[in-house]
């Protein structure tokens, strides 16, 4: 059975830490906001905190200063660790194109970008006009409009290019 005393001051607690909780949260995740720029890693650098700080009622003179430190530097941290991981994230490759495509995909990206979805579904995937339509979510008379235009427009930097 429980001390009656240690249940006593552990209700005492929890009620003292739920109201610090309740005090504080906003203000903390704005700090952290602030610090990360990122409003999740914030909300969860802050439940990180009154975690710790629940780990640690008892040995904490200054329940809201000890929350606010461990929230400020666990910001910090986090902002350090997405400085080298943005440093130390691997290149992704280059896909390897046939020649004839490397241009023709230079060329795909002048057009806007529904009329390079509506080409690169037609003649790279090879799609029947109504499927596109289903897939773009607009008409099929529309689909016929993006690829005329597309083309048009392709042919016309062809020409440019060639001469």
């Amino acid at each position: 059975m429980s001390n009656p005393t240690t249940a006593e001051s552990t209700g005492v607690a929890s009620r003292e830490l739920e109201a610090l909780f309740r005090s504080e949260y906003a203000r903390l995740v704005r700090l952290a906001s602030l610090l990360t720029r990122s409003e999740s890693i914030s909300e969860e650098v802050v439940q990180d905190a009154f975690i710790r700080l629940h780990r640690r009622w008892d040995s904490v003179d200054d329940p809201a200063a000890y929350v606010t430190q461990v929230v400020v530097n666990e910001a910090r941290a986090r902002v350090r660790r997405r400085a080298v991981e943005r440093r130390h994230a691997p290149v992704p490759p280059e896909p390897v194109l046939p020649p004839e495509l490397d241009e023709t995909f230079q060329l795909l990206s002048v057009l806007t970008p529904k009329r390079q979805v509506a080409l690169v579904l037609r003649y790279y995937e090879d799609m029947p006009i109504d499927d596109i339509a289903t897939v773009m979510d607009c008409r099929p008379a529309t689909v016929k409009s993006l690829i005329h235009r597309g083309l048009k427009s392709l042919r016309r930097r062809l020409d440019a290019h060639t001469n």
